[in-house]
Formats: C-alpha cells, sequence, structure tokens
C-alpha cells in the first residue's frame, strides 16, 4: 500500500497544475495573523493537547481559520504578520502607556504563538513580524509594495486601525463575520475617509490600545470635527472656527481642543503605520505551496494527533 503521505503529495502536484491558472493574481492578501490566533485562544476550550500534555487549543482553531481562507482565497500573493512587539515596540517610547491595559503573553501561549507562526511559514506563506514594529505596520509595508506593483490588497483582520490601508480597489474583511467592506463603505461606516481613521482616533480615543483621546470629545462630535475640517492639521490651525459650527455645545467643543494640538498628533502618531525600513518584494510574498507530507512531519515532530492530521489531509483532498 502508498502510504498516505506519498499519496497526499501526488494529489496536491494534481490540484496545484489545475488550479495555477485560477489563482487570485491581482490581490496580495494581507492576514493579520495574531487576530485569528487569540480568537482560537479565547474561543476552544482547553480540550486540545500535545504528545506532552502542553495545550494548544489556539494552534487548532489557527490552523483550522488559515486553512480555511487558503481554501477560500486560493491567492497568489500572501503575507501573514504576528505581533511580537507588545511592550517593546518604538510606540511605548513615544507614550509609555500605550496598550498598558494588555498583558504580556504567559508561556504557554507564548508556545502556540510560536507554533503558529512555524505552521503558517510551512505552508509556504510569507511571514512577517519583530521586537519593533506591530504586525499592521508589517501590513502597511505589503500594501505599499502592493501598491507600487499595480495590484489590490484585501485585509483580512478585524481591527479597525487597519482600514487606514484602504485604497479605492482594496478590501478590509472581518473574516469571522464575513464582512467585507471596500474604500467607500468603510467611509461611509466611519464618516472619515479611511485614511484619516488615525485622526478620528486620536480625537475620540481607542480604549483597546490604552489611548484617551481627547477628553470631552466623543465619537459622534469626532466625526462631525473631521467632516468639517478634513484632518488635524485644519482643525487646530482654525480652532477658533469651531465656535462658529452651528451645532449644539460649539463653545464646549472649542473649550475641550483648546491647548490639546500635542496631544491629538501624539495619539494619531500613535495609531498611524509605520512600515518598516526591510526589502520585501512581490516575490516575497507569493504563495508557495508545500506537499502535505512536510506538514504532517512538523504535526508528528510537534506531537500534534489527530485532530490536526485530519484538517490538514481533509485540505488536501
Amino acid at each position: 500500500m502508498i502510504p498516505l503521505t506519498e499519496q497526499l503529495y501526488a494529489f496536491h502536484i494534481v490540484i496545484t497544475l489545475n488550479i495555477a491558472t485560477l489563482r487570485q493574481s491581482d490581490t496580495v492578501y494581507l492576514l493579520d495573523s495574531s487576530i485569528y490566533i487569540f480568537q482560537a485562544w479565547f474561543g476552544y476550550p482547553d480540550y486540545f493537547h500535545d504528545g506532552s500534555g502542553r495545550s494548544v487549543n489556539a494552534v487548532y482553531g489557527y490552523a483550522k481559520t488559515l486553512l480555511s481562507q487558503l481554501r477560500r482565497l486560493n491567492p497568489a500573493y500572501i503575507l501573514a504578520a504576528f505581533d511580537e512587539s507588545l511592550f517593546s515596540g518604538f510606540r511605548h517610547e513615544l507614550y509609555p502607556d500605550y496598550k498598558a491595559n494588555r498583558a504580556l503573553p504567559d508561556e504557554e501561549l507564548a508556545h502556540q504563538l510560536h507554533l503558529c507562526r512555524r505552521f503558517t511559514d510551512l505552508l509556504g506563506i510569507q511571514c512577517v513580524g519583530d521586537s519593533v514594529y506591530e504586525a499592521d505596520d508589517w501590513l502597511a509595508l505589503g500594501a505599499e509594495v502592493a501598491a507600487a506593483g499595480g495590484l489590490r490588497t484585501t485585509v483580512v483582520t478585524r481591527d479597525k486601525d487597519l482600514a487606514q490601508l484602504v485604497r479605492p480597489g482594496d478590501l478590509w474583511w472581518d473574516w469571522r463575520e464575513d464582512l467585507q467592506r471596500d474604500h467607500r463603505a468603510l467611509q461611509e461606516h466611519w464618516k472619515v475617509l479611511p485614511e484619516r481613521i488615525p485622526d478620528l482616533l486620536a480625537l475620540m480615543g481607542d480604549s483597546s490600545d490604552n489611548i484617551p483621546g481627547i477628553a470631552g470629545i466623543g465619537e459622534k462630535s469626532a466625526k462631525m470635527l473631521l467632516g468639517h475640517f478634513g484632518d488635524l492639521e485644519n482643525l487646530y490651525a482654525n480652532l477658533e472656527a469651531v465656535l462658529a459650527l452651528e451645532v449644539r455645545g460649539a463653545r464646549r467643543l472649542y473649550n475641550a481642543l483648546q491647548n490639546t494640538e500635542e496631544e491629538a498628533f501624539l495619539f494619531r502618531e500613535l495609531i498611524r503605520l509605520h512600515p518598516p525600513p526591510e526589502h520585501l518584494t512581490l516575490q516575497d510574498m507569493r504563495f508557495n505551496p508545500v506537499p502535505p507530507a512536510a506538514i504532517l512531519e512538523f504535526l508528528e515532530q510537534e506531537g500534534l494527533g489527530t485532530a490536526f492530521r485530519n484538517l490538514v489531509t481533509q485540505h488536501y483532498a
């Protein structure tokens, strides 16, 4: 009898040849991978364990999501970014309280994060992430490379900050909710251009990143102000004009904005994306599917049992 790994390898070659021309070669898919790891960490019960008894529930849930993404997206180009800069990135030098409401991963979760990145890399997906820049920054670099190559991008995430990457023709895709928004839909949702979302959050704050925003300025008023002034530069350059706005509480808004320019610009800098000064090409982001035998070997080495093998064999079936 032919070993299962050899059968899967032969089948993989046939499938690869048949679908090569069907891949979406005009789009670069940008995966905010850490979000889906944490979703699995909190969403899957402590039921999955490796051969030594360590929990791998996040690895299982993430692997399941990632394989479903590959099947549905059928990408020609794909980039997966991982957050590895919690409390060590350049944003903490600018603002020590940045994300201070979050905790570092414990040893168990750190191990699972490492396995998830290895699994992603083994599948043939370019992985990025370091201790200085956040996953969002790396995805911004991928978006720059895509734009320079004349390709569209689809950002697969739940993070509102990443909406600022979306240009006309691009998509922001909340995978879990299967919610897709293009540039126009994002503008309609946020009431500002997607590229102005950092200005919006700088004013109204972002509790998920421990950014307080400007005291006295809420979401509704922040949207109204940017709808009128466009950006922070124009707002603070024409602060007296706030008094002339035909809205209730114009004087209160004016008073709230007094002497907050430095604070607002700092918050915007934290929210803005900063592509790392690294060399990345379209070729680097090309998806290179691997034979299932390599994945099965990884599962065996890490003591990831039947449930994981079933995921992989079903993916290649």
